[in-house]
């Protein structure tokens, strides 16, 4: 049902206009169809008869009837609004989805979302290779699936090292798989970056055993965490969680 009208929706509606009204379209048929039940949005806190379940990159998703918001983007809500409570920090978020760029809009006074292509809504465009901001400026930087798409990522992580406090914390959280990282700058098609990292955009996928490495390179001490551990079974379901959610945490290093 869900799919159905995501298609006639994108064919009646002009491309441009998409973006903006998007939101009022899934109140409607958030409002016809899903109001009610017993599954609750940690984003947005509508009651739904279920979360729809969409193929989301080769992975399975369940994504909010009413706000759209993707599994892993409820976890980090929860885990941010929960972690970090002095509201008045300031943040910055990389590519957010626009459901969490409007949840800490609403919670955070100096919150700032940033997005290069132009692919999501965002009110700045840094290059995060070259980020136009002071040094030590930031409490918080989020960086969730963004730097699997960056070529020079480990420029763009001596960035977010330059543009963080030293007290403050970097939040990473990108595709990952047992052991070394695989990238293969050769592969610049979309289908042959599609076959080797699962998805056409992506430039490398990042092996759990080089990614704290290469933060650690940079100056980070780096810790992985499942931000939905400490929910059970029967809450992961009423809130459409994932059964694993690892991030790392990150913090400069004490020696500098």
């Amino acid at each position: 049902m869900y799919s159905f009208f995501k298609n006639i929706y994108k064919i009646l509606t002009p491309k441009s206009w998409q973006f903006k009204i998007e939101p009022f379209i899934r109140k409607i048929i958030y409002n016809l169809i899903y109001k009610g039940g017993n599954k609750i949005c940690l984003i947005c806190s509508a009651k739904s008869k279920k979360f729809i379940p969409i193929s989301f990159y080769n992975n399975e998703e369940k994504i909010c009837p009413n706000c759209g918001s993707l599994s892993r983007s409820r976890a980090l809500g929860e885990y941010v609004s929960k972690k970090f409570k002095n509201r008045s920090q300031k943040i910055l978020d990389f590519s957010p989805h626009r459901s969490l760029n409007d949840f800490f809009k609403s919670i955070f006074e100096n919150y700032i979302s940033s997005d290069f292509e132009n692919q999501f809504y965002a009110q700045k465009s840094y290059d995060i290779t070259k980020i136009n901001e002071a040094d030590q400026i930031f409490d918080l930087i989020i960086c969730f699936h963004v730097l699997e798409h960056i070529l020079e990522d480990k420029k763009a992580i001596k960035e977010l090292y330059r543009v963080l406090k030293k007290d403050g914390y970097l939040l990473i959280q990108v595709p990952l798989k047992k052991g070394k990282t695989y990238q293969d700058k050769s592969i610049i098609s979309k289908e042959g970056r599609l076959k080797a990292f699962g998805q056409e955009d992506h430039v490398r996928i990042y092996g759990e055993d080089s990614l704290p490495l290469i933060l650690n390179d940079s100056g980070f001490s780096a810790k992985p965490i499942d931000i939905v551990k400490e929910f059970n079974i029967e809450e992961k379901k009423l809130y459409g969680l994932a059964e694993n959610e690892k991030i790392y945490v990150c913090r400069k290093a004490t020696s500098t």
